[in-house]
């Protein structure tokens, strides 16, 4: 294992929450029913793509024009970036900060790849940011996930073949973009969310290098 790529938003700290309050609050002001389980199937996908999903949902989806959708994208951010205002590094995962200790002992190179435009305010705000080695700009891709176009630019942007990676994900579209790089998947959560993923844990916490490298061993067995 050359490199370690992790998603963002449920891996390494909790904003999933926030993007749950943030598009809470736009679904209110626009009167679109809007609860957990709509929220679940927006994990993963970029801005655009949940406001359509939330449109649709709410039978709105003809409603507003592309200059009032940029408009409510951008009230849901400016939402959202008041919430991660407050991060600081309590608010890592536990067992996250131990996990990158672990990798930077070990030489392994790490890497981000998040659909979260905000990634690098919110890794600086958990005093995280020097421990990156590559940070994908999504705003710079052709296609959100499940594509698996992020993993591969991130592993390119590390200087590591895709099949010497791990990638790290909290949503089935993210697990779906792993596998499609070619990359072993580790998914964090229920298991029905992370169908696919070649090891799963319930909680970052159970997260350590010693079981990424006692799986990823196993994985190479039966695959290579």
């Amino acid at each position: 294992m050359k490199a370690v790529i992790f998603d963002l938003d449920g891996v390494i700290t909790d904003t999933a929450e926030y993007h749950f309050l943030a598009w809470r609050h736009i679904a209110e002001q626009i009167d679109i029913p809007f609860d957990r389980s709509v929220n679940e199937s927006l994990k993963g996908i970029s801005r655009e793509e949940s406001l359509e999903s939330m449109l649709t949902f709410g039978g709105a989806k003809t409603k507003y024009t592309n200059a009032e959708k940029k408009k409510l994208m951008h009230l849901k951010n400016q939402y959202y970036q008041t919430l991660i205002s407050k991060l600081t590094p309590e608010n890592l995962l536990p067992g996250i900060g131990r996990l990158l200790c672990e990798l930077k002992g070990e030489n392994i190179k790490i890497g981000l790849a998040s659909s979260s435009r905000n990634a690098p305010e919110i890794i600086t705000r958990l005093g995280i940011m020097d421990d990156f080695h590559a940070i994908v700009d999504p705003t710079a891709l052709a296609n959100g996930k499940p594509d698996p176009e992020i993993f591969l630019t991130a592993a390119a942007l590390l200087g590591v073949s895709p099949a010497d990676c791990a990638a790290i994900e909290d949503a089935e579209a993210g697990i779906s973009a792993i596998k499609s790089a070619g990359m072993f998947a580790v998914g964090v959560g229920h298991e029905e969310s992370m169908l696919g993923a070649d090891l799963i844990v319930r909680q970052s916490r159970d997260l350590t290098l010693e079981l990424l490298n006692e799986e990823w061993e196993q994985y190479r067995i039966k695959h290579f």
